[in-house]
């Protein structure tokens, strides 16, 4: 067996290169020509179904529009509330009690405040009671003995009792 190049076997069987470079050349403009009938073909029908899809993409809008607004509606009325009181019930359980406030002070001034203004209010009271003036006795030879008392209790003890002499 002999070995051949490409040449020398192109030529055995009867085909040239430059038939080759025909069938490929006249190939291309069949395929061409073809294309172009495709293509004029389809054209009508690809601007047909842009139109139609834009169609049913604006009727499956006003479609679902109305329904999306009942939806939202209802979730509003029904469901918001209901998952309002789920968060809220949460958020208490989930809550750490609060600490309780130690502030004790105002208290203790409020105290203080009272006190001194009771305190004051009966210096005030007594101050008034004995800056009144003693009466002169009855009969002129009588000394009173207390200001302000009858003779009968100049003589009584504190606890209210007459001493006898």
């Amino acid at each position: 067996m002999s070995l051949r190049t490409t040449k020398q076997a192109s030529q055995a069987n009867g085909v040239s290169t430059q038939a080759a470079q025909e069938w490929a050349r006249q190939t291309a403009q069949y395929l061409r020509a073809r294309q172009l009938a495709a293509q004029a073909q389809m054209a009508p029908l690809a601007s047909n179904a842009r139109v139609a899809t834009q169609q049913g993409v604006y009727g499956a809008r006003a479609w679902t529009a109305p329904r999306l607004e009942l939806m939202a509606q209802a979730l509003q009325e029904q469901w918001a509330p209901r998952a309002a009181a789920a968060l809220a019930a949460s958020a208490r359980r989930v809550d750490p009690v609060p600490a309780k406030s130690r502030r004790r002070w105002p208290a203790v001034v409020g105290g203080a405040v009272l006190i001194a203004g009771g305190a004051a209010a009966a210096v005030v009271i007594l101050n008034r009671r004995n800056s009144v003036p003693a009466t002169e006795p009855a009969e002129p030879g009588e000394a009173a003995s207390a200001a302000g008392t009858p003779p009968e209790m100049a003589a009584a003890d504190v606890n209210g009792q007459s001493q006898a002499t």
